[in-house]
């Protein structure tokens, strides 16, 4: 048996437990064990119901505490869950069941996830290092618990793979017009399913247009821009445009429905949930530093530490907790390859002048860096002036970013202290097999142990 056959026979076998170990997460959690689940699921069962969207101010499914419901934002996945639920009350209307096809859809967005990152990983890495760039982002606790319950977040990480992939895809074989579709599906789907995920949309059009420009035979070729960018303009208007023409029209103009949101939570959230009563640490005159220091009563860590800590796997509403000295291993070996990405920081972003395909990955490499900041940058904003929010979820996107940084940062240390081919694949599959164990763990010594 060659080694291709092998590889892929590694990479089934890899799905195959990543789908096995999903469904006994999904399987296992109560409804509304998970944040917000009962929000979300009141959506999905209006669809359910109805065959129709609903507006979001609907009184059927408008949140009694909070005013609002989860329509007034896109829910791609929201409107998946409705039809795998129709199709599984063909069969049984038993609410476990109709649950569990609800959270069917990110259970495969979960598996879709795993297989793209594969293909991200063959692209960007010759060796070893494309398994832990794999492991890092399929089996991470804190992302894994995300496609196994009714969010938004799954079918986000999903879209952002599918965007990297053709990111990855056209430095090898540039923007031809398979990879432009690619594309452009990648950002129409996460344009439809999570606004905190936008961050990689921009990057995305800021990778297109950069590359197009200066990493080809011809440069500033704004003929081939101008076509190319017009071809995915336009599938995405098609793929898109109808949610935010409704929006524009039931909300009087308020096309992505936050302002209308607002509104709806001011006039039917209780008094202290409405925005004009919300303290927030701006209002209170705190700074941005003391926000980072700050610990809410219903904290263990303060507000940097809960962002990380929940990053890497925090379940239930924030309330089903690592062991610590398991989280704080993980933190140790994301740093450290974070770390090492300093051993190739001139040579992989400051070297413009080489050639075409050293500029196409320093350019990578630059808005791979950009989708870590936008997210951080916009919680830190939301937390500081609109709501206190201490969770990793919310910087979810950066997910595939980090953990390119981290494989990568690995290689770059490895590269320069260890000659030795055979030791550096001993590592990486060494620390691919430690990442397994640790969801493994985690799966029947927390999980499974919080809810049996």
């Amino acid at each position: 048996m060659n080694s291709k056959k092998i590889e892929k026979y590694m990479e089934i076998g890899f799905c195959v437990v990543v789908f096995a170990l999903l469904l006994v997460w999904a399987g296992i959690q109560p409804f509304n064990a998970s944040p917000d689940e009962y929000m979300r699921l009141d959506v999905i069962n209006y669809v359910f119901n109805h065959g129709a969207l609903p507006h979001g101010g609907d009184a059927a499914i408008r949140n009694d505490l909070w005013g609002i419901s989860y329509a007034f934002q896109p829910y791609l996945s929201g409107i998946l869950s409705a039809l795998f639920m129709k199709v599984t009350s063909i069969f049984t209307t038993n609410d476990g069941a109709l649950l569990m096809a609800a959270r069917m859809v990110n259970v495969f967005f979960g598996v879709g996830t795993t297989f793209i990152t594969m293909r991200i990983g063959k692209r960007l890495f010759k060796d070893e290092a494309k398994w832990l760039f794999t492991a890092l982002v399929a089996l991470l606790p804190g992302a894994f618990f995300l496609f196994t319950y009714v969010n938004n977040d799954g079918i986000a990480i999903f879209s952002t793979a599918l965007m990297i992939l053709m990111w990855a895809r056209s430095m090898q074989d540039g923007w031809s017009l398979k990879t432009c579709m690619g594309l452009a599906i990648g950002v129409s789907v996460c344009a439809l399913a999570y606004y905190n995920a936008y961050g990689v949309i921009l990057c995305s059009i800021i990778f297109f247009v950069a590359t197009v420009l200066t990493c080809r035979e011809k440069k500033f070729d704004g003929n081939f821009l101008v076509k190319r960018g017009a071809i995915i303009t336009g599938i995405v208007l098609v793929l898109v445009l109808w949610w935010f023409i409704r929006s524009y029209i039931i909300y009087d103009g308020d096309f992505l429905g936050l302002n209308t949101s607002s509104i709806y939570a001011q006039q039917y959230a209780v008094d202290e949930l409405k925005p004009s009563n919300r303290q927030t640490m701006q209002s209170m005159g705190n700074s941005i530093v003391d926000m980072f220091f700050y610990v809410h009563p219903g904290w263990i860590n303060n507000w940097l530490i809960t962002v990380m800590t929940s990053f890497i796997g925090t379940f239930g509403y924030m309330s089903v907790y690592m062991p610590w000295t398991l989280t704080k291993l993980y933190m140790v070996f994301l740093g450290v390859g974070v770390v090492g990405v300093l051993f190739g920081l001139k040579k992989g972003f400051f070297d413009m002048r080489g050639s075409i395909q050293n500029r196409k990955e320093n350019i990578f490499r630059w808005c791979m860096a950009l989708a870590i900041i936008i997210p951080v940058a916009l919680l830190i904003y939301y937390s500081y002036a609109s709501d206190l929010q201490a969770q990793g979820r919310y910087i979810m996107s950066a997910l595939i970013p980090l953990m390119y940084f981290v494989a990568w940062g690995y290689r770059q240390v490895l590269q320069y202290f260890v000659k030795s081919k055979q030791v550096r694949e001993i590592f990486y599959w060494g620390s691919v097999a430690l990442i397994l164990v640790g969801l493994l763990y985690t799966t029947f010594a927390v999980f499974v142990a919080q809810y049996i």
